[in-house]
């Protein structure tokens, strides 16, 4: 990436497209580069920058002009800025070949070996240009990179290449269908161009995401390190305020609590464990026959021959009891809802109820 000397505007070549492909975090410190040289981060000692690999193909315009056919050769010297012009010129023109072109559209700018007319409809007119790579070394990225040429194309002339080309030593072809790589292509410049939208300099995407780190890895390095150290010292700080208990996942306080766990009881309710007597073997047995003999025993609360109720037996709280089927309620009063002190029967509640009868 670099700034187009017209109006300073960030520019992108399929090379940073390959970057970011591989390694987001190494093309957002290209990008932070670009924009900040004085940030700080000093890149790996003896790296290069990403820069453009391809190279001037003067000698394979001479070999296509001895056989005849009609050859543009854009100046690999000249500015980029006249060499845009002199491609869209020759692309007007309708030449069978045009070498060293330069295509560019909006922020996208790539150096295109060779362009070579094919039949077809675009445009331009009857004819469109199919981009070919003419390097000589096929690599994983060859068809990424003509698809971003291709690309360029469909901006310029109105239609995709159907076809990429692949011009190896011997003068071996190797056409590829555009469909077979261009979806992939669109995607990864849909992310590129957000990501690119979305630049923030202090917003440094994870290093751990990348499959390399460019000529960034020393800074890499140490920010995976810095946040795994980070990580686990917030780890083990709220761990040292709590006691050392094993507690299951994915349970209250009152769930975890139990006859085993008296430090935690001890630590919430220290009350209940000063009432608590005798082994946890002791006391099982007689939370068990509390148990039972709640379940078991008739209404603690009933009338005695003289009238008076037995004020003894009452809890101080009301024991819940399991609900009673109806088959075993018919023949007996239900049961009441709270617990109640009963009344003196007296003469004149008799009289009243025979009254009443």
């Amino acid at each position: 990436m670099y700034r187009y000397r017209v109006d300073n505007a960030v520019t992108y070549t399929a090379e940073d497209l390959v970057l970011f492909k591989e390694s987001p975090f190494a093309c957002w410190m290209e990008r932070l580069t670009l924009e900040n040289p004085d940030h700080g981060v000093a890149p790996d000692p003896g790296s290069e920058p990403p820069g453009v690999n391809t190279r001037s193909q003067a000698d394979l315009a001479d070999t296509l002009r001895r056989e005849g056919r009609r050859v543009s050769l854009i100046d690999w010297e000249q500015e980029e800025p006249l060499r845009r012009a002199a491609t869209l010129e020759a692309m007007r023109h309708g030449v069978d070949f045009i070498v060293d072109g330069q295509l560019a559209v909006g922020p996208l700018s790539g150096t295109a070996n060779l362009l070579m007319r094919s039949s077809g409809f675009s445009e331009l007119g009857s004819y469109l240009y199919v981009p070919c790579d003419t390097q000589g070394k096929t690599n994983l990225h060859t068809a990424f990179r003509l698809c971003f040429l291709a690309d360029l194309l469909h901006g310029l002339q109105g239609q995709l290449p159907p076809q990429l080309v692949i011009i190896r030593p011997g003068n071996e072809v190797v056409p590829l269908p555009t469909d077979d790589h261009i979806y992939l292509y669109r995607a990864i410049k849909k992310r590129f161009m957000d990501a690119q939208r979305d630049f923030r300099k202090h917003r440094m995407p994870d290093p751990a995401e990348s499959s390399h780190f460019g000529r960034w890895a020393l800074c890499a390095n140490e920010m995976i390190k810095q946040r795994i150290v980070s990580g686990e010292q917030a780890d083990a700080a709220p761990q040292a305020s709590e006691p050392a208990v094993s507690r299951p996942l994915g349970q209250t306080l009152e769930d975890r609590v139990s006859a085993y766990d008296l430090d935690v009881v001890a630590g919430t309710a220290p009350d209940v464990v000063s009432t608590v007597q005798g082994t946890l073997a002791e006391q099982a047995r007689r939370l068990a026959a509390e148990a039972s003999a709640g379940r078991g025993s008739p209404d603690p609360v009933s009338p005695d021959r003289d009238g008076a109720s037995s004020a003894a037996a009452v809890p101080a709280e009301p024991v819940a009891k399991e609900p009673v089927p109806e088959s075993s309620r018919q023949g007996s009063p239900p049961p009441s809802p709270r617990l109640r002190q009963p009344r003196t029967f007296s003469s004149s509640l008799i009289t009243n109820a025979a009254l009443e009868d």
